[in-house]
């Protein structure tokens, strides 16, 4: 008789976006990542992967290209990226010592999926962009730091990583005051990251934390999901 493999009970491996997922509410982190219901896309999102593609093409491309209007507040910057012959849509893999592995290995543990990176020569930095539609948020602006230590374990012979968010619908860069990792700084960032995701990863309850925003969620009462609120 085959052995029946025991269903997951909690979250094992991170990202970003998930550790954001969790935080918003851990019922419908569990419901996301441990129960892998779907959610349908939306048109914000199907936007943002659009610009998104916009901005690798243009980057990428030979010849003179003409800017898309939907990155041209970043044009200059995204010119300077051409000339540096800029990584678009990477993946960086992670297990929990902090090792580099595959993406799909069983040890991922963190994950980092990068819009863009590319080396300063001159200056030994290296520059990871993470592109972005919508409204500036402030909770992102933590997301430099993850970007900052993937980027020194990454690359360990650069200097420093220089980590921004480009919101591309308003011309805006985050942080205001652009702030340098240094190889010095990954004992702090590490430690950092491991008390962030501990309760996540802890976690085998997942309590609904409901709020007004319940009435958007896929996985509500009220859109006929599996959640009590």
């Amino acid at each position: 008789m085959a052995r029946q493999t025991k269903a997951a009970s909690r979250i094992t491996a991170w990202s970003f976006s998930r550790l954001q997922d969790y935080r918003k509410c851990p019922r419908f982190a569990k419901y996301k990542h441990v129960d892998k219901i779907r959610e349908p896309g939306n048109e914000a999102m199907a936007r943002g992967s659009a610009i998104g593609k916009m901005a690798e093409d243009f980057i990428i491309a030979k010849g003179k290209p003409k800017c898309p209007p939907e990155i041209k507040e970043f044009e200059l910057e995204f010119v300077e990226l051409r000339k540096r012959k800029a990584v678009c849509e990477d993946q960086w893999a992670f297990n929990s010592s902090w090792e580099e592995t595959g993406w799909f290995d069983h040890d991922a543990w963190c994950r980092i999926k990068t819009d863009i990176y590319a080396l300063n020569k001159q200056t030994n930095t290296l520059l990871v962009v993470d592109n972005k539609t919508g409204k500036v948020r402030e909770e992102h602006q933590e997301q430099v730091k993850l970007y900052s230590l993937g980027g020194l374990l990454k690359f360990p012979a650069a200097d420093a990583v220089d980590a921004r968010l480009w919101y591309l619908d308003h011309g805006v860069e985050e942080p205001a005051e652009p702030k340098l990792y240094t190889p010095a700084d990954i004992p702090k960032l590490k430690a950092y990251w491991a008390k962030q995701v501990k309760p996540m990863l802890a976690d085998t309850r997942f309590a609904p934390k409901p709020s007004y925003g319940c009435r958007w969620c896929f996985f509500s009462k009220g859109n006929s999901g599996p959640c009590q609120y």
